[in-house]
């Protein structure tokens, strides 16, 4: 994300429970895609799985952007 998006985001997480979850939401998908693309090799069900993650990952920041362009 944008330093600016960022900045937005910290500035309204803690009124806007919306944006709130989606954030947290966003952070611990993008700390267990990191941890599991950490790893040395990945079995095709552990592919799969951040495959899903992501997409999910990438769902929640679209309404994210949503809400960030309410605020602008």
């Amino acid at each position: 994300m944008e330093k600016k998006d960022l900045e937005l985001i910290e500035k309204h997480r803690k009124t806007n429970y919306d944006l709130d979850r989606l954030y947290e939401a966003h952070l611990k998908l993008d700390n267990e895609v990191s941890e599991l693309e950490s790893k040395s090799f990945l079995t095709p069900e552990e592919k799969k799985h951040i495959a899903v993650l992501k997409k999910t990952k990438l769902d929640g920041r679209d309404k994210i952007e949503l809400i960030l362009q309410t605020l602008r």
